[in-house]
């Protein structure tokens, strides 16, 4: 153990002597969050509008109308779970269409639903529906009353895209530091006949392997503290979750990119063979995974492929436990999937990695 210590205090010393590793693996993710931070993309484009229709059929002309309507995008539920969404910041606008609704009643109804809205978004939101109602109600009835909305803005938690962000690029340092950090540094090592002649040095390989191991992970919490607290303390990051959670997940993505930079180091001869491998692993779920853009604007089949990436996995959980305050528990599928990866890049690890 003692050994293994100091070697794995060795091995700090050489990572956080090289500039390039600093500069790449703690300041770049940082310069990242914090040029994002300058661009605003929390302005009104698209509202995510939830429908909770408590009318069923009798309000499917108006239902089908608003699907129609570009400003919104549309969500369907119970009342229940999308005003849920509402407070959490995932939905802007909720109409709730009573079971009292019918179009035929219009001379005799004065409001017939109520808009629950982020309070920014209430009047925008409360002019495109009233709209999309008159043109349905004059168009069914044209001699009928005008149908008239209650709108009432609602306090949710009026989360930014920063809170979105870090998260995401939090998890995407992860994966450089496992894929690149290991797959170059080890490349080299081999190139240059470092590693095969630990093998006759008194130095037990294996303790070799954990030290850097131990590098890598103790860079990764390294820059969970720095980012995390960068976020809360400069650009307004509204953090509510266990950060011990936040080890925890970050530990276990860890695990599984660690597995992929071992197994590129393995069947990679020089650093020009393994930077189009690694690029190849990391750049689609690095643009596919929701780390800088929400998922939900992919297509429906590409949606379904990427919420199986190993980066999806821990974006996700990491997203969860930070903004929403979720347990592990909660992030339990999340966890699975990061778990399963983990099995399937450690033993291609072990299969493909050589010495030399």
């Amino acid at each position: 153990m003692r050994l293994k210590w100091k070697m794995t205090l060795a091995s700090l010393k050489m990572f956080f002597r090289q500039r390039e590793a600093i500069l790449w693996t703690v300041l770049f993710p940082l310069f990242v969050i914090i040029l994002f931070s300058f661009i605003k993309f929390d302005g009104l484009g698209r509202m995510h509008l939830g429908i909770a229709n408590e009318a069923g059929g009798r309000a499917g002309a108006l239902t089908e109308a608003l699907q129609s309507v570009k400003t919104f995008e549309i969500f369907e539920g119970t009342r229940e779970s999308e005003l849920r969404e509402l407070e959490k910041g995932e939905r802007d606008v909720v109409l709730i269409i009573p079971e009292s609704f019918n179009p035929a009643l219009a001379g005799s109804v004065t409001a017939f639903a109520d808009v629950e809205a982020k309070p920014r978004e209430a009047q925008l939101a409360s002019l495109v529906l009233q709209r999309a109602l008159d043109e349905l109600t004059f168009h069914q009835a044209p001699n009928a009353n005008r149908l008239l909305l209650k709108t009432e803005p609602v306090k949710t938690r009026n989360l930014t895209y920063i809170d979105f962000l870090i998260p995401g690029v939090l998890s995407m340092a992860i994966m450089q530091m496992g894929i690149f950090g290991v797959a170059f540094s080890f490349v080299s090592l081999k190139k240059r006949g470092i590693l095969r002649r630990l093998w006759v040095t008194p130095i037990n390989p294996g303790d070799f392997i954990i030290a850097q191991i131990s590098t890598r992970v103790i860079a990764i919490l390294i820059q969970m503290v720095l980012m995390i607290g960068v976020g809360m303390l400069f650009l307004n990051l509204h953090f509510v979750g266990n950060p011990l959670s936040i080890v925890v997940i970050g530990l276990l993505g860890a695990v599984v990119f660690l597995g992929f930079g071992f197994s590129l180091a393995g069947i990679s001869k020089s650093e020009d063979q393994v930077a189009p491998l690694a690029n190849l692993i990391s750049l689609p779920m690095m643009l596919l995974s929701g780390v800088f853009f929400s998922r939900s604007n992919l297509p429906g089949v590409l949606h379904a492929i990427t919420g199986f990436f190993p980066l999806t996995y821990l974006a996700d959980a990491m997203r969860s436990v930070a903004i929403d305050g979720a347990t592990l528990f909660q992030v339990g599928p999340q966890l699975a999937g990061l778990a399963a990866w983990g099995v399937v890049s450690v033993f291609i690890a072990a299969r493909m990695f050589r010495w030399e």
